[in-house]
C-alpha cells in the first residue's frame, strides 16, 4: 500500500498500491493463494472474486478478466489487529 500521506489525489487510501498488476482484457487467471500466519480472505470485490488464504493449504480460483479497468483487492476476513491495514 502506498503511505497516507504520498496518495495523490483520486488515490484509494488502504486499497492503491506502487506496482500495480497488469492483465490484459479477456484474459483467463488462475490465481493461486495461501496464507503463513492467520487465515485470510483474498477479494476483488467489484468481480465478485472471493478466495479463502488458509495456513498451511492452497486454494485457488479461476476468473476471467472481461474488460479493461483498475481493480482493487483487499482482505475480507477479520484477520487480527491490523486487519485491512
Amino acid at each position: 500500500m502506498i503511505p497516507e500521506e504520498d496518495l495523490e489525489l483520486g488515490q484509494s487510501r488502504l486499497l492503491e498500491v506502487d506496482n500495480r498488476v497488469v492483465v490484459p482484457a479477456k484474459t483467463h487467471l488462475r490465481i493461486i493463494v495461501t496464507s503463513a500466519d492467520v487465515p485470510h480472505s483474498w477479494a476483488v470485490p467489484s468481480s465478485g472474486v472471493k478466495c479463502d488464504a488458509v495456513p498451511g493449504r492452497l486454494n485457488q480460483i479461476s476468473i476471467l478478466v472481461q474488460r479493461e479497468g483498475v481493480y482493487y483487492g483487499q482482505c475480507s476476513e477479520i484477520c487480527g489487529t491490523n486487519h485491512a491495514f
